[in-house]
């Protein structure tokens, strides 16, 4: 007798196989027969697979008369109910008939699954094992390791074959690397190398099936051995070999797969109805057959094919288990809740909370499907408008990053509850953000107004994040804010609202239109923007650090942070958020002087979001396209004009915003009186909320142009005066910006002169050219008043370069205009002037290098990063060559070397 034992799909099989073909061959007669798991419990049935077989007719009706009589029968029992044996007078018949045979020649009795046998064969195989001393008969069997799912009885039976004297047991074990290598090696015709055979390994745990049907998806992917991918193939076989493990096995592959939504495998006993040793034997057993690794499957594929293969009653039956399993031991919401999710059960009294707590987890790690699951759910589980609120107010957050449309949507069936008083304090707070969003102020100022009544009853978390939103409302709506935004407040909540990203970036922003930038207003911003982490409660904080920074006139830093932020919000597909990100990228480009690329940003931001989506954020788009647009000369088009604006639109840091880029529109087509207008009603908003700065909305200088072009001079100097004495007006391009609008109502040309200088000299240490293109046409005009011709022509000269750079088509009108579009012809020829005695010794070599640069008209910034030096060293190196040329100034220096064209480079070069 010898007894094959080893895990499911081990080989067992394939080995008897094997053994029958080659016994059969040397002339022995071979009877087989296989256990099933559906016969199990049907008495005789593996000994009338046997000896259905015989050769002789005669022996196999005599063996279906003896298994079929009941008088051949004695009854029996076991733990599983009745059972019936054969009498010893009828195996003895049997036993005979297969002397008889043995006679002639060997008789070899092989059969499969033995854990699986009826125990009335069991007991004639037992019968037959005590008589083999007498026969030329053997007895092969193979078994499972772990017979669980026979039955005691069985077991026992079996434990008597193994104490059989002529008893032999072999093992069918899994192969091992080599074993593995070897089969690859025969497969490729080539050695693998040890990672592959690992990989090889660690997909298939050695089980032989599972490596033939790995080999063969490998075969149709045409994949390399080293990158086994399991798939069709891989999947079916491990389904096999999971139904050949019984129900148990398929039990615990089940749980398994539906446990691991949540990662909660510990609770496989409480699921399978197991005790805990009984189910590490199992499990133990599975990873022996290669169908789990430490507790887990070998692949996702075989977790995607368990699942397919479950009905849908039983899934979501088992995903009601692992919550209810998961609820009594206080787990995370989230792991309970995506188990609800999947069984769509929210029939459960905790099952709300659950599915709150889930759709905000979800949220967080951007997973909107799973979210959006959660709530359609929370809503069947709700009961009151509280609950339905609450299930709305995700919705809004969740939706915004998508299109704010929609989520406006989801709230607006929920106002009459506010409206009746219906809504929680702490909805109250969450329901500020949207509603000013879509301009909805009325509803807004009545929320503020119950907040500002019971802010006593408010709850730390809600009186926090009521601190944080008036901050933020003091620069985004600051006529809306009509208490200070701590008043009342404990110094606790006061404590923790300070540390919150919006309230500190709203504190910085704020502090930039107020009052203009200080020495922590760039390192507060930068600080916060490399340490909050986006998400829909931290946008605000970010979009309000980066304008921080473009309003303190740092707009290359602010450049490197948006572009930061909009490969993230492009990575998280969260197209709302891009769209914002992408309107503050084309204001940044504005203050570059980039207006080409100020439109392609603003286009591109209308194409991620519908204008219905944009709410009051719609100004701050359509006012980047119409400054970039009258910059560059492009054709008026009825697209940019908004017909209808929400409530509150232009009292709005968004709507001034617009109200400025629509009345410089306007002044730029000729709609003086238009354009005045709107231009004044700018700063009237902008001074009625404490934001009147220049950095901001230069709205003075503008009003100054249509002013004088009116002929009302006096009040046009007025207003240059006054933005001159405004807080931040030193900042270099607002500083340029504003000498130029006074220098425009001065009526001396030479005082226009030296204060057009001294913009030019401003200008020069920011990057918007534009300014500097439209600055150094006015410095050409008043060298051309005074009958400075050449220094008019060489302004002109550098004014026509910049604008056919930046493609800016007013300059050049303008230019032409004034017949200075050929400037570089009308320049006079002159020599190297005598005045100018190019010596080594008067510049230092590093000197030599920066004017050079200077002189050709490129920025600090640009000198430093040509040069590999700081903006600093070069502004030193500046200082002191104006200092030795006495000159006073970059366009003082450029008037200076006028004409002296390549000697100019030439005595350069031989310097340096």
């Amino acid at each position: 007798m010898a007894l094959v034992s080893g895990p499911v799909a081990g080989g067992r099989t394939e080995l008897l196989k094997t053994f029958a073909e080659k016994a059969a061959a040397q002339g022995a007669l071979v009877l087989e027969a296989c256990g099933t798991a559906r016969e199990s419990e049907l008495p005789f049935g593996v000994l009338h697979q046997l000896f259905s077989t015989l050769p002789v007719p005669a022996g196999r009706r005599r063996a279906r008369e003896l298994l079929g009589d009941g008088a051949c029968r004695l009854p029996g029992s076991s733990a599983a109910g009745p059972s019936e044996y054969l009498r010893n007078e009828a195996n003895e018949e049997l036993w005979a008939s297969l002397a008889e045979l043995a006679g002639r020649a060997p008789v070899v009795l092989v059969i499969d699954d033995l854990h699986f046998v009826d125990l009335a064969s069991l007991q004639s195989l037992l019968y037959f094992g005590s008589r083999l001393r007498s026969a030329r008969v053997s007895i092969v069997a193979a078994q499972l390791d772990c017979p669980l799912s026979a039955g005691q009885p069985r077991a026992v039976l079996v434990t008597e074959l193994l104490r059989h004297p002529r008893f032999t047991a072999l093992r069918a074990d899994p192969l091992s690397r080599n074993g593995i290598r070897a089969i690859l090696a025969g497969r490729h015709g080539a050695e693998a190398d040890g990672r592959a055979v690992q990989s090889w390994h660690r997909l298939t745990g050695g089980s032989p099936f599972l490596l033939k049907a790995l080999l063969e998806d490998q075969a149709v992917a045409a994949e390399r051995v080293e990158d086994p991918l399991p798939g069709k193939e891989f999947a079916t076989a491990t389904l096999a070999c999971l139904h050949r493990g019984g129900r148990r096995f398929l039990r615990i592959a089940r749980s398994l797969a539906i446990l691991a939504e949540s990662e909660s495998a510990d609770l496989l006993p409480w699921t399978i109805e197991e005790d805990e040793d009984t189910t590490s034997r199992l499990v133990g057993a599975m990873e022996d057959a290669g169908l789990l690794d430490s507790g887990g499957f070998r692949h996702p594929v075989v977790r995607d094919a368990v699942l397919a293969e479950l009905p849908p009653e039983d899934r979501a039956g088992l995903h009601r288990r692992a919550a209810r399993l998961l609820h009594d031991r206080a787990a995370d919401p989230p792991r309970i809740g995506v188990h609800l999710v999947a069984a769509r059960h929210s029939a459960e009294p905790w099952a709300l909370d659950v599915l709150l707590a889930t759709a905000e987890d979800a949220l967080r790690r951007d997973d909107l499907e799973l979210t959006g699951r959660c709530l359609r759910l929370a809503e069947a589980a709700c009961e009151d408008d509280e609950q339905r609120m609450a299930v709305v107010l995700l919705k809004v957050r969740a939706e915004f990053r998508l299109n704010p449309a929609i989520a406006w949507r989801h709230l607006e069936t929920r106002l009459t509850a506010l409206r009746e008083d219906k809504v929680r304090l702490d909805q109250m707070v969450a329901l500020l953000r949207p509603l000013l969003w879509r301009g909805r102020q009325d509803e807004a100022a009545l929320i503020l107004d119950r907040l500002t009544r019971a802010a006593g009853e408010l709850d730390e978390r809600s009186a926090t994040e009521l601190y944080v939103i008036r901050e933020w409302l003091g620069s985004a709506h600051p006529r809306l804010i009509t208490a200070a935004p701590d008043a009342g407040v404990p110094g606790g909540v006061r404590s923790m609202a300070v540390a919150d990203p919006l309230t500190q970036a709203a504190a910085v922003l704020g502090g930039v239109l107020r009052s203009g930038p200080d020495e922590s207003t760039v390192p507060t911003a930068e600080w916060l923007l490399k340490t909050t982490v986006l998400d829909e409660g931290t946008l605000c904080a970010i979009q309000s650090a980066v304008l921080a920074l473009i309003y303190a006139d740092r707009a290359d830093l602010a450049e490197q942070w948006c572009d930061h932020w909009l490969r993230e919000t492009a990575e998280r597909q969260a197209p709302a958020w891009q769209a914002l990100l992408t309107s503050a990228r084309a204001e940044i480009a504005i203050r570059q002087g980039e207006m080409r690329s100020a439109r392609r940003y603003g286009r591109a931001a209308l194409s991620l979001m519908p204008r219905s989506a944009w709410g009051v954020a719609i100004g701050s788009v359509m006012a980047n396209l119409l400054i970039s647009n009258t910059a560059v000369g492009a054709p008026e088009t009825a697209d940019l004009t908004l017909t209808e604006v929400p409530d509150g639109f232009f009292e709005t840091r968004s709507g001034v915003y617009y109200l400025y880029a629509r009345g410089r529109r306007q002044v730029a087509a000729g709609r003086l009186h238009a354009g005045l207008d709107d231009l004044l009603a700018c700063g009237r908003s902008m001074q009625d909320c404490g934001i009147d700065l220049p950095t901001f909305v230069p709205w003075r200088s503008d009003a100054v142009e249509a002013l004088l072009r009116l002929g009302h001079r006096r009040q046009a100097r007025n207003l240059a005066a006054e933005q001159l004495a405004r807080p931040a007006v030193l900042q270099p391009r607002t500083q340029g910006i504003s000498l130029r609008t006074l220098a425009a109502t001065e009526d001396d040309p030479a005082e226009r002169e030296r204060t057009l200088l001294r913009a030019v000299d401003a200008l020069e240490n920011c990057a918007d050219r534009v300014q500097l293109a439209y600055t150094l046409v006015d410095l050409s005009d008043a060298q051309e008043s005074l009958g400075a011709t050449r220094r008019a022509g060489l302004s002109a000269q550098r004014a026509a370069r910049l604008a056919e750079e930046r493609q800016l088509e007013p300059v050049l009108h303008r230019l032409a205009r004034t017949g200075m579009t050929g400037a570089a012809a009308m320049v006079p020829q002159a020599r190297e002037p005598e005045t100018v005695a190019w010596d080594g010794d008067v510049l230092s070599a590093a000197e030599r290098r920066v004017v050079m640069l200077a002189v050709s008209g490129r920025t600090n910034r640009e000198i430093a990063r040509e040069l590999y030096i700081t903006v600093s060293t070069v502004e030193q190196h500046l200082t002191r060559a104006y200092r030795k040329l006495n000159v006073s100034g970059r366009s003082d220096l450029a008037a200076r070397f006028a004409g002296a064209g390549s000697g100019l480079v030439r005595a350069m070069n031989r310097g340096a």
